[in-house]
């Protein structure tokens, strides 16, 4: 797959964070932008009157502390933060799964729980060992709560809202000012963009898929964070990138 064209001004850019911005880490609490890349985010905001958008998975709060400062629009939850304030029913759907989850986190050390606002996680990054018999925990789940989808991401299995993800959300945004009008390119590195690749594709825009996994609906590739990076600063223009070049 071949990399992408240098970033265009009337482009509108819908960004993951995690493993597409920065690299993971075993705690994502432990994450953080550099002040390379929160420059460069800075200078991509200007070039592109504001049309670009952080697309994650997080939750609204940890979009905030990791953001903090920059001009940026932040969609949570894969688009789906806000939806257990609105929906008491949908809130007990996820408390069960919780309570479940969190039964199977005890049997499988090396796993741990995170509950969002309006999704439940069951991380294992540092069990991978388990995951099939992990896969055959969680997904008995699913049909017993109809408001839920399963989201099996990177070392995840994510329970969140139904009828709500990135797709949606990037559909939704490509709405409202500065990004209407523009050509969306949605850019991460999880099974979870692959809706957000697929609305760009829609709307006659493009994904861009970063690392080795194998991607049906993005166009092109960048190696790694680091990559992305790099494809920034061509635009915003960055001495680290040139000296590495």
């Amino acid at each position: 797959m071949p990399r992408p064209p240098c970033v265009a001004t009337d482009w509108a850019l819908f960004l993951d964070l995690d493993g597409t911005l920065c690299g993971y880490r075993d705690d994502p609490a432990d994450v953080a932008l550099t002040p390379r890349l929160r420059g460069l985010l800075s200078g991509l905001a200007a070039r592109l009157d504001g049309a670009v958008c952080i697309l994650s998975g997080r939750s609204a709060a940890d979009l905030q502390r990791v953001l903090a400062g920059l001009p940026l629009p932040q969609i949570a939850e894969h688009g789906g933060a806000g939806v257990a304030a609105r929906d008491a029913a949908y809130r007990a759907q996820l408390d069960a799964v919780e309570a479940v989850l969190r039964a199977i986190a005890t049997a499988y050390p090396g796993t741990w729980v995170e509950r969002k606002p309006s999704s439940c996680v069951l991380h294992y990054r540092a069990a991978a060992d388990h995951a099939e018999c992990l896969e055959s925990a969680v997904t008995p789940l699913l049909p017993l709560h109809a408001g839920l989808r399963l989201l099996r991401g990177l070392f995840v299995y994510e329970f969140a809202a139904r009828g709500h993800d990135k797709g949606t959300a990037l559909s939704a945004q490509m709405q409202r000012a500065p990004f209407a009008g523009r050509m969306p390119v949605a850019v991460g590195d999880d099974v979870t963009d692959e809706d957000a690749f697929a609305a760009a594709a829609a709307l006659r825009g493009f994904g861009v898929a970063v690392g080795p996994r194998a991607s049906a609906a993005a166009r092109f590739r960048l190696a790694d964070a680091d990559a992305v990076a790099d494809w920034i600063a061509a635009l915003v223009g960055d001495p680290a990138a040139t000296a590495r070049s």
